[in-house]
């Protein structure tokens, strides 16, 4: 059913894209469909719509059964669409369906000794457990250990603050 819209599609270099949504809609007598690229930069199926289904059966069906078969083929011609970072489908004006979500892109962070400030004596100890680095681990577990966390002085307070900054592990916190 979808071959031909496949074929238009596939009959085109997509390099330059990042984002595909196949878009549905509901018309008088059919279901159609449409695949944009980059926010509309190209779309394939507007002008000459591609039939996916009749107006008879629920939108529902339409909607899962061509899922399925979009899945199944973007996963067949993985070469193909791999360079994409997002593919949805869904109808213009319901829910979107990721076939392939965009990463989050992690924001770059670094914590100072004042990011700290606000933790109760128990909760600076419970980080300094998990997240100071193998290294800072090895080096201060006795003086970790001999700490009576329940009961810090100011100066003890800033010093575990200050080796948790120098000493984070990043890595294991975006874990």
């Amino acid at each position: 059913m979808l071959e031909t819209f496949f074929k238009a599609i596939e009959e085109n270099n997509l390099s330059e894209y990042t984002s595909l949504l196949f878009n549905f809609y509901e018309d008088e007598n059919n279901y159609t469909i449409e695949a944009c690229f980059d926010e509309d930069s190209l779309i394939i199926g507007r002008d000459a719509a591609f039939v996916i289904g009749s107006a008879e059966v629920s939108w529902k069906t339409v909607e899962k059964d061509t899922g399925k078969i979009l899945k199944e083929h973007i996963k067949k011609q993985d070469a193909y669409y791999k360079h994409f970072t997002s593919i949805a489908y869904g109808f213009v004006d319901g829910d979107l369906y990721y076939i392939k979500r965009p990463r989050k892109k992690r924001e770059s962070i670094h914590f100072s000794p004042d990011d700290f400030i606000g933790f109760a004596s128990m909760k600076l100890e419970a980080w300094l457990t998990v997240y100071l680095t193998k290294e800072a681990k090895e080096k201060y577990q006795t003086d970790l250990w001999n700490t009576d966390f329940s009961n810090l002085s100011k100066e003890d307070e800033q010093y575990w603050r200050e080796l948790l900054a120098a000493n984070f592990d990043y890595e294991k916190y975006h874990k």
